[in-house]
Formats: structure tokens, sequence, C-alpha cells
């Protein structure tokens, strides 16, 4: 059985593969059967396929005799009710939630909104009502003889009164409430229930989403609101994500900001918590922010920090200034052991020289980290000592180098280019991080050349690395900003200009970046494939390939590229998991593109209301990757081309 066990651990990660262990023997079956329901994922649609599923689990349930086995329930999605709210009314209508990039970028947290962001928009679910008797099949479930450590509620209804009565029964239980806000903030006095919930000795983790003010020009307090939580209102809340919102329309109402009037029952004190996530709209340029949440709890707790921004929010990072004032707090951060930021220059007015010298003291000020994600400015002094002040500790890594771009309003001129992690800057990773499990970093898109398969190789001489998420960077920022740039354009052709806003760019650079955005499945298994044929110690379990950046030349923010390089970059550039099969006798893995069905929507939509310019169609088709289909003609632009095959051919060193 111990043997069995040890199996099941392997196989645990891949759910196919723990299914068809459970199926091979009852030996087996006895040995997995924990694992298969240890975690339980309940997803909401209506009362009555509510009442279904939860039927059909307990039977199973049942006849496995394994409710002794759960130990986490997740709850996600939303309980419709008879009275709907119009589409677009909640917070749910995220701009991630209409991309692919919610799967890319799995750590991301939506902020940019394609619907109305409103805090008090409903009133507060009642006890014993309609509503709340709904839930009723879930709180069976937790009424039965479970042994439950966590409840994660990922969902868009307010959490029930009937479930949180159904918590006491399981005092050791620990709510995990990732859509939690209050909505009656503005009525003097919180409802009760809102103030049962929110100082219930259960609630863990909170996810919040605030605004200075929502769409209808009300005040949201709800950022103040969680603070004297975290100070001691909830005797046991560890663990706060602040997502800081710009809804739409917010700016449009120029009154003062109402006085917070502060929780009932809040006396003041200083928190605990082992979890602090600032995303979205942080206003980390300053150390203010910082500052005001060390009056609520005591840093020097932290196990976890997550500072500044999400994707397409990029300049909302920490500043040299915020950096400066947190390598000034010594030991304050010493227990951190996982760290997430986003950085940003804050050079809008005027250029900041000091900002790398402010960022090397940040990374100093933190001992040793065994999680680290950044994104934002990079140079070679800032992931120097990234590495050797962290590299011994680190088991994951995420390295996103990107620059701002201009706009005309800019009073200066910026010449800085996103850091490119060449073959020497792999080396010295694989060098200076000896345990490192997880990495994502940025690998320069060259036309498949042997200098871009050598960096693949590379990567496959990590040896404890498992999981490896590539960000296939397309983009070219020499075009604008290198005024040394010269490429070597073959034809004469290809040294033409566009017309128009576009004239920056010549017809061979726009191939080059429809060559480079252009990643196929045959080119996402060659990639694989090369790193695997490298890759020494452990094997490669997963693989990600995101082709980011292409039409982006750090041109000024405005009228440039016509649509249809957007439109043909959808096409091109697509995005893949590949992962291991857990199995020791073959060497087999499964392909699958991201979000295949988004992608084809987007271009379906966007191809009919795109202006096309025959012109860019025309430097598509003069590229190499176009090949229409032999012996017919493709109805289907999106497939008449292939990726450049990899130059896999011996190594290149320049």
């Amino acid at each position: 059985m111990e043997v069995l066990q040890h199996i099941v651990v392997c196989v645990g990660t891949h759910r196919p593969s723990l299914y068809a262990f459970t199926l091979t023997s009852k030996a087996c079956h006895q040995a997995a059967i924990f694992l298969v329901f240890r975690e339980i994922i309940i997803t909401m649609y209506d009362r009555d396929r509510l009442q279904r599923d939860v039927n059909s689990l307990v039977a199973a349930l049942s006849h496995t005799d394994s409710f002794r086995h759960i130990r986490r329930i997740t709850i996600k999605g939303e309980l419709k009710r008879k009275a709907e709210r119009l589409e677009g009314d909640n917070v749910a209508g995220s701009w991630l939630d209409t991309t692919w990039f919610n799967e890319v970028l799995e750590d991301e947290e939506p902020v940019h909104w394609t619907g109305r962001y409103e805090v008090y928009d409903e009133g507060v679910i009642e006890k014993s009502s309609e509503e709340d008797m709904g839930w009723s099949p879930i709180v069976k479930l937790l009424q039965a003889q479970i042994s439950l450590e966590d409840l994660v509620w990922d969902c868009q209804n307010q959490f029930p009164p009937s479930l949180l009565r159904a918590l006491d029964e399981h005092p050791r239980c620990r709510l995990h409430h990732l859509t939690f806000r209050f909505r009656t903030l503005l009525w003097g006095e919180p409802y009760s229930y809102e103030m049962e919930l929110a100082t219930s000795p259960s609630l863990y983790r909170v996810k919040v989403p605030c605004s200075t003010r929502d769409n209808e020009g009300d005040d949201d307090f709800n950022l103040e609101a969680i603070m004297e939580l975290v100070a001691g209102l909830a005797p046991n809340l560890k663990e706060v994500a602040v997502l800081n919102l710009l809804p739409a329309r917010y700016r449009s109402f120029t009154r003062p900001r109402e006085l917070w009037q502060g929780l009932p029952g809040f006396t003041g004190g200083v928190g605990s918590l082992t979890s602090l996530s600032l995303k979205g709209v942080s206003r980390l340029d300053s150390a203010t922010t910082l500052q005001n949440w060390a009056r609520y709890t005591d840093f020097t707790r932290l196990k976890k920090l997550t500072l500044g921004g999400s994707y397409k929010e990029t300049t909302s990072g920490l500043s040299g200034e915020t950096m400066e004032w947190v390598a000034a707090q010594i030991h304050v951060f010493s227990q951190v052991t996982t760290l997430s930021v986003y950085l940003t220059r804050n050079d809008f007015w005027q250029a900041k020289p000091h900002y790398s010298d402010h960022a090397v003291s940040f990374f100093q000020a933190f001992q040793s980290l065994e999680e680290l994600s950044i994104s934002g400015p990079m140079d070679s002094k800032i992931v120097d000592t990234v590495l050797t002040h962290h590299g011994q500790t680190l088991k994951k890594l995420s390295l996103r180098p990107f620059e701002e771009q201009s706009s005309e309003s800019t009073p200066h001129d910026r010449r800085d280019i996103p850091f490119e992690f060449t073959m020497d800057w792999i080396l010295q990773i694989e060098a200076q991080c000896p345990i490192l499990e997880e990495l994502a970093i940025p690998v320069k898109r060259k036309m498949s050349s042997a200098s871009e398969v050598n960096i693949y190789r590379s990567l496959g001489r990590m040896k404890t690395l498992r999981s490896l998420f590539i960000i296939m960077e397309c983009s070219n920022w020499r075009v604008t900003r290198d005024s040394a740039y010269n490429p070597k354009l073959y034809i004469e052709e290809d040294q033409e200009s566009l017309p128009g806003p576009a004239s920056f760019l010549t017809r061979g650079e726009l191939k080059e970046t429809f060559v480079n955005c252009a990643v196929d499945e045959a080119l996402a298994r060659s990639i694989w494939e090369t790193i695997c044929q490298s890759k020494t110690g452990r094997p490669l379990e997963r693989l990600k390939l995101w082709p980011s950046g292409g039409g982006e030349y750090g041109q000024d923010i405005g009228p440039g590229l016509p649509p249809t390089v957007d439109l043909i970059i959808r096409g091109l550039a697509r995005s893949w998991i590949i992962e291991r099969i857990p199995r020791d006798d073959k060497e087999e893995f499964i392909v699958r593109e991201i979000t295949q069905h988004k992608r084809i929507y987007s271009l379906d939509f966007h191809y009919s209301v795109y202006f096309h310019d025959p012109e860019i169609w025309k430097i598509l088709r003069s590229s190499r990757i176009w090949r229409p289909k032999p012996g017919r003609r493709s109805k289907d632009w999106r497939e008449d081309w292939s990726s450049f095959p990899l130059q896999i051919y011996g190594w290149c060193f320049d």
C-alpha cells in the first residue's frame, strides 16, 4: 500500500492519470481514492442544476465511503436568481474574462472593466430568505461527516447566512472569500449580517475590489473597512488581496469624498497578516500607501507580499521613491519568502536616473526569497542583484521586463528598451539558481534562428526545472529607440516605409514581425522537443508558450499601425500548453492551444468590423510563412500559413 500511495502522489497532479489509476485494481482504488475527493469544486449555474450536481456528488461519496476524505471545497460561478441582474452590471464583467489572457497569465487579476462597477448595487441577503435557502444542498453537504479544512468562495453571489451557520460546525475550517465586499457602508452603520460575516472567526482570507468612487458617483470605503478588519475586528484574517480599480466615469464626479466614519466596534490595533496583495491601480508611486498599511498590520509577520500593477496597468507599480522607503525599513520584511512586484520608472514628467539603484537596494532589503516575480523596467544591474542575492534559494522565478511607451504629451524623449535575456543570462540563471523548479522568462523571437534555438537548449540545462513559461517576445523597440539600428534587409522592396502614420516602419520590419508572431502547433512541438533533448536532471513536466509584443515598436501611443496589422497578429500569435503525461514507460505529452475558441470568436468579430488594408495583406503574402494549401484554394486565411521551423543544426554563438 505504501508503494501504491507513493505512485498516487506522482500522478496526482494529472487528474486523468489519477482517475485511470483508481480503475486499475481494487488496491489501486483504495490507495488513490483519498486524493480523488480531497478537493471538490462545485460550479454554480442555477438551483436545479446545483441540486442535481450535489445529489450526484453525494451518491459517489457514499458509494466509495469518501466523505471522510474531503478537506477542501471550492464554490465558483453564480447561482442565478429569478430577478437577474442586467448583463454587465456586476464586477464579473472584466476585460480579462473576454480574452484568453486569464489562462495565459494565471496569477493576474482583472482591472479593465467592460461592465459597470457599483458598490451598492443590491441589498444584503436575508437569513432564511428564499435566496438563502437556495443554498441548502451545499449546507447539507457540510453537515455530513467531513473534516473540512478550507472552504473557498469564488462565487458572484453574496455569501449566504445559512452557509455561515454551517461553518460553525467546522471550527477548524478556514473561509477563503474571494469576492468579498461591503454593500452597506453608506448606511451609517453596516447591515448586521455583513458585520457578522466580516468578523467571523472562520474568515481567513479575502479578496476585495475597491475604488475611490464607483460608476454612480458613490464613495467606496471598502479599502478603509478592510484595513480595520485586519487591525483586529476579524480575529483570524491572515491573507488580504486588494484589487484597486479605475471604473469608467468615476472621474466625472468632482465633489469631495466623504469622510470615513469607521466600522462599529473598531478601537484601533495592529494586525498580523501573513499575506498582503495590493494589485491594480495601487498608488505605489509614493510610499504613502505602504505607510498607511503599516498602521494596521505588522509587516514583520508577512510571508507573502504582492505589490503593484497588473497586465495593462503597467504604470501602477513601485516607483524608485517607494522602493527607497522599503529598503530603509531594516529587517521589517525579513520573513517574506514570496515576493511579486510591478515596477515603474515613474518618469513621465522627468527622467529618474537613480531608478536602478533604488531597485537594487529594494531587492537587497529582502532575505532569501523562495518565489519571486518581477514585471517592469530591468537592467543588468537589477537582474544580477536578484540572482546573486536570492538565486540560491529560489524555487520559482518570473521575470517580465517591459518599458513604458511614450505619448505626444510626454515632456521628454524616452529611449529605454526592454531588457533582453541573452544566452549568457540564461546560463547565469542556471548557475546561480540550483534548486529552481518553475521559471517564466521572455525569449526574443529571431525568426527561429540558430541563436534563438540556443536559448531553448540552454533552458534545458536547468537540472531541477519542471515547469517553464516562455514569453515569446515579438516586439522590436529598436525601430524607434535605437538610432544605430540598421537591420539587414536583402530585398529592396523590404526597405520601403509604410505609408501614413506608420512610416517609421519598413515593409521588411513588419514582415519580420509576422514571422516572429506566427506560432503554430508544429513550432510548439519543436520547441518542446528541443528543450527536452537538452534536458538534464528531472524531466520537464510543463511548457507554456505565449507570443507577446507583436506590433510594439516603442513608438508614441496614438495613430500608428493600420488595424489590419492587429487582425493578422491575432490570427498568427497562438499560445500553447504542452504537458508531459506522468508515465515511466513512454515519453508522451499533450499539446493544446490555449482558449482556441476565444481566439476564433475574436478573429471572426474583428474581421467583420476592421478596414482591410490591401497593402498589409500583400506584405503578409510575400513573407515566407504564407503557404496556401497545395491542390486547393483555402477559404480561410488563418489556415494558409506555417511557422518558420527551428534552425536546429549546430550551435550559434553570435
